[in-house]
């Protein structure tokens, strides 16, 4: 009776030793899991992928794995990878994956060759053992899926931990949406920071010709399709606000409009400026940097001025345009954006082609809708109506009351040859107001005197390289201009500019004038 009872206490030791082991290794399973948590944790979305990959091939013993996230149309969209190769494997996890979403669970084959999982032959074909695939849910909506396989006899999928499992892909997924939505908060943060001018937006288009007419009906052909556009037009005769008018009256307008000069900027900065860079990529870059087709990601990217971008960065360009990825600058992994372009150029890109300054086949990309936009001296029919716009604009801007335009003005603003167009126009017609003192437009040749007026007569042909200045600088130069020929009297040359006496003291104070 002794001996069985001590064979009893044994076992019961026993049981208690194995069951005490368990609950240790539990609880060491969800200590890691929680320091795992605070690792992911993280508001950098690189960095925050990374680490859940990472850590779920570590939790669940495999050897390989991919991190796949919902995109806006449904499909799956490979984000990370470690240890396979993309382009096959990732064919085969897809469909794994997607058998894990429309179950709403977790998926796990411990044994792939006596399993019936789908795509069971491709499966065995790469050698694999097992396959584990898990939804990532947040707030009731599946964001993606993680998939890990394995081609090792014995591995951990056989003593894995659902419930550990459940709980990391929960915070996997909660760490996902957080980092999506940082990133999404410095994309606005960037977007607000350069806001649209109201005069320049595509309501603004002003115009009764027969030639804007047909630029017109252009616009409306693209507005719901993204095809590429190419704005062809002297300078000044109104591109972007053509881009301003496809983008925000068609489907994209909800989205991001970001514009660039590609060629204000050196090759290094602007290729930075348009694709990112990663942090350490070059001196200076201190910090990760989201591109601008990463920031008009389902919106228009406007490539002012592409006739002057460089070679290497009209591959790059090409590249973009042919594969819909790029990467950023210091990274060797591709990105995907459906970043709409627009481009425009004052130069005739075809004659550049056959000059050997342009690609060929970045031209066809980009010539695939063409917009050619006519010089004001084509539209003289619209410069009344360009003149009482930009008169009521301005009206707003220097808190003015003209209203009445005398004939002879209009006659000489409508004759008058405008090699800058547009903004030549507004520009001459900023200054006529700023000098005009009562409620007339007035015109005084001297006002112009080593101005516009003579740069005008000076020269045949636009110059590739003139430069316009702008109105800060105009208004300045005419606040200047007026002082100096009323002697510093400020209350007569408020008078003469029409404003109170306050508000050239303001200006005066603005611009630096003594």
């Amino acid at each position: 009776m002794t001996g069985k009872k001590s064979h009893f206490l044994d076992s019961l030791n026993k049981v208690r030793q194995k069951s005490s082991d368990r609950m240790n290794r539990k609880v060491l399973a969800w200590e890691k899991l929680l320091e795992i948590c605070r690792r992911i944790s993280s508001l950098d979305l690189d960095q925050v992928l990374g680490l859940i990959l990472e850590h779920m091939i570590e939790l669940t013993g495999t050897q390989r794995g991919l991190l796949m996230l919902c995109d806006r149309q449904g499909g799956l969209k490979l984000v990370r990878a470690a240890n396979m190769a993309e382009n096959q494997d990732f064919h085969i996890s897809r469909s794994i994956a997607r058998q894990a979403i429309a179950e709403g669970t977790m998926m796990v084959v411990e044994d792939v060759p006596t399993s019936g999982v789908r795509n069971r032959h491709s499966v065995m074909d790469l050698g694999l053992t097992a396959v584990l695939a898990v939804p990532l849910t947040a707030r009731d909506r599946v964001i993606g899926v993680m998939y890990v396989d394995t081609d090792a006899v014995d591995h951990g999928l056989h003593q894995l931990d659902r419930g550990l499992c459940d709980a990391f892909a929960a915070q996997a997924a909660i760490a996902i949406e957080n980092a999506q939505l940082h990133q999404k908060l410095k994309q606005d943060y960037l977007f607000l920071k350069e806001p649209l001018d109201e005069a320049d937006r595509f309501d603004m288009i002003v115009y009764q010709s027969r030639g804007m007419q047909r630029v017109r009906l252009a616009i409306e052909k693209v507005l719901d399709n993204p095809i590429t556009v190419l704005v062809q037009g002297e300078s000044g005769t109104g591109k972007e606000l053509v881009a301003h008018a496809i983008h925000y009256q068609g489907n994209r307008k909800d989205k991001r409009f970001v514009a660039q000069n590609t060629g204000a900027l050196p090759d290094t900065l602007l290729e930075s400026e348009l694709f990112g860079h990663r942090r350490g990529a070059f001196s200076g870059a201190t910090s990760d940097k989201v591109g601008l087709f990463e920031i008009a990601d389902g919106g228009t990217v406007f490539l002012d001025e592409i006739g002057e971008a460089s070679p290497a960065m009209q591959v790059r360009l090409l590249r973009l345009l042919e594969t819909g990825t790029f990467r950023r600058v210091g990274e060797t992994r591709d990105r995907q954006t459906d970043a709409r372009i627009i481009a425009a150029t004052h130069r005739d890109l075809a004659a550049e082609v056959k000059k050997g300054n342009f690609r060929e086949d970045l031209f066809y990309r980009l010539s695939v809708f063409p917009i050619h936009l006519p010089p004001l001296r084509d539209r003289r029919e619209d410069i009344p109506l360009l003149v009482n716009h930009f008169v009521e604009e301005f009206n707003r801007k220097l808190h003015k009351g003209i209203h009445l335009i005398p004939r002879n003005v209009m006659e000489m603003l409508s004759e008058r040859e405008w090699k800058g167009n547009i903004r030549e126009l507004k520009n001459f017609l900023y200054r006529m107001m700023v000098l005009s003192p009562g409620q007339k437009l007035l015109y005084e040749a001297e006002w112009f005197e080593g101005g516009m007026d003579d740069a005008s007569e000076a020269e045949d042909e636009p110059s590739e390289t003139a430069s316009f200045k702008t109105l800060h600088e105009v208004e300045s130069d005419y606040i200047r201009y007026v002082l100096k020929k009323v002697r510093g009297n400020q209350s007569e040359a408020a008078r003469i500019l029409g404003m109170k006496r306050t508000t050239l003291l303001a200006r005066m104070k603005k611009h630096g004038i003594a």
